[in-house]
C-alpha cells in the first residue's frame, strides 16, 4: 500500500488562510479515508494538532525552526519510510516536492508590494520553490481557476498537472458568537459600522479602507487583524473614524460580522479569499474588489469596488441589487474539497465521487 505523508508544518505556524485550508481539509478528509495509509507528520514541539480517526499523527525531527524542519526532517521522514510527500502550504521540500499546493502567485504578480527586507527575501525564497515545483512536482493543487491560469502561464506548467480544490466556510458553523467584543469596545454600535478582517499585508489593500474612511468621515470602520513582517503599514496615518482591534478571537469576529453594516474586503490580490465567504455565511452584506479571483469566486452575490478608486459612497453602493449568496455557499464546502483531494491523491484523478 502506498504511504502518504502530509507536511504538518502548518501546526506550528501563525494561523491564517493557508493554515485554515490545511486544518479544515484534513478534518473532513479524515472521515472518508478509512483503509488508507495516511500520516500527518509534525515537528516534535507541535501542540495545535486535531484528533483524527483514520489519519495517523507522527511527531518527528529535531529542528525547532519550521523551515529547517520542513527541508531536513520532513524530507528525511518521507525518504526513510518511502512515501509520497504532500504539502498544503505555499512551501515544500526542495528535494522531493511530490504533491504541492500553490495558493496564489502573488510573489510573481505583485512582488513590489513586499517592500521590507523580510518581504523581499520571502519573494525570492518562494519563487525558488515555485520553479522547483514546476520542474519536480507530480501534481500541483491550487484554490481557484484564476490561480491555475497564473501558475500555468508564469511557471510554464501544463494545465492538466494543476488541480483546483477550493476553500469552504462551514467551520463558521462551529463558532459561537462572542458579543462581549461590544462590551470591550462600546464605541462600536451594532449595525452602524463597516468591518474588515485580515492580516495587514500589502495585497489586502487596507489603504483603500483608509482613503475611503477619509472620504466618508460620517462612517465608522472597524478593522481586525495583526500587522505582520511583510507589512510596512503605518496605523497612525489612519483617520479617527477607523478603529483597529488587532487580532480578535473567532467568536468575536463572527459577532462583528453578524452585526456590521457591511463587510469590506478590498484586496488587490487573492488566491481565493476566505473571509468574505465567512461573512456571507452569517448573512452579512459583502463588498469586495473586482480584482484577481474575487469575481470568479463570488459572482453576483457581493458588491464590487475598484481597489484603486477610493471615492466610493458605500451607502449608495449598498442600495444596488445583487443575487442571493446561496449559490456561492452551496458551491464551496470543505467536504467537497476533501472528496476532490482524496480522489486526486489516492485515485490519481480529480473526479468527485462521494460514495
Amino acid at each position: 500500500m502506498v504511504k502518504y505523508f502530509i507536511d504538518g508544518r502548518f501546526t506550528v505556524r501563525k494561523f491564517g488562510g493557508q493554515e485554515r485550508f490545511a486544518y479544515e481539509l484534513l478534518k473532513e478528509l479524515d472521515e472518508i479515508v478509512d483503509g488508507y495509509d495516511i500520516s500527518l507528520v509534525v515537528p516534535q514541539y507541535a501542540t495545535k494538532i486535531d484528533k483524527y480517526t483514520n489519519i495517523k499523527v507522527v511527531k518527528y525531527g529535531k529542528h525547532k525552526k519550521g523551515l529547517l524542519w520542513e527541508q531536513i526532517d520532513f524530507y528525511k521522514y518521507v525518504t526513510k519510510y518511502k512515501g509520497i510527500g504532500i504539502y498544503l502550504l505555499n512551501t515544500w521540500s526542495v528535494f522531493k516536492p511530490s504533491i504541492v499546493t500553490i495558493h496564489d502567485m502573488s510573489v510573481f504578480d505583485i512582488p513590489k508590494m513586499y517592500k521590507n527586507l523580510y518581504g523581499i527575501l520571502s519573494v525570492k525564497y518562494h519563487r525558488l520553490l515555485y520553479y522547483i515545483a514546476a520542474k519536480k512536482a507530480e501534481k500541483i493543487i491550487t484554490v481557484s481557476e484564476f490561480s491555475k491560469d497564473r501558475i500555468s502561464k508564469i511557471l510554464k506548467v501544463e494545465r492538466d498537472k494543476i488541480y483546483v480544490i477550493g476553500n469552504g466556510w462551514q467551520h463558521v458553523n462551529r463558532i459561537k458568537d462572542d458579543y462581549t467584543v461590544f462590551d470591550k469596545h462600546p464605541e462600536i454600535c451594532k449595525g452602524q459600522y463597516y468591518f474588515s478582517v485580515s492580516s495587514l499585508t500589502p495585497q489586502k489593500n487596507f489603504k483603500w479602507v483608509k482613503e475611503n474612511a477619509f472620504f466618508n468621515l460620517q462612517n465608522m470602520y472597524v478593522i481586525a487583524g495583526e500587522k505582520i513582517k511583510l507589512s510596512n503599514e503605518k496605523l497612525n496615518e489612519y483617520p479617527s473614524n477607523v478603529l483597529f482591534l488587532g487580532r480578535v478571537q473567532d467568536g468575536e469576529m463572527k459577532a462583528l460580522m453578524n452585526n456590521c453594516k457591511a463587510f469590506i474586503h478590498p484586496a488587490i490580490y487573492e488566491g481565493f479569499g476566505i473571509t468574505p465567504m465567512e461573512a456571507l455565511s452569517v448573512g452579512a452584506k459583502v463588498i469586495v474588489s473586482n480584482a484577481s479571483c474575487l469575481p470568479e469566486i463570488y459572482a453576483d452575490s457581493v458588491y464590487y469596488v475598484d481597489p484603486y478608486n477610493y471615492k466610493i459612497n458605500l451607502d449608495e453602493l449598498l442600495s444596488e441589487n445583487i443575487e442571493s449568496a446561496d449559490e456561492v455557499l452551496n458551491k464551496y464546502s470543505w467536504r467537497t474539497s476533501a472528496f476532490l483531494f482524496k480522489n486526486l491523491i489516492l485515485e490519481g484523478d480529480l473526479k468527485l465521487d462521494e460514495k
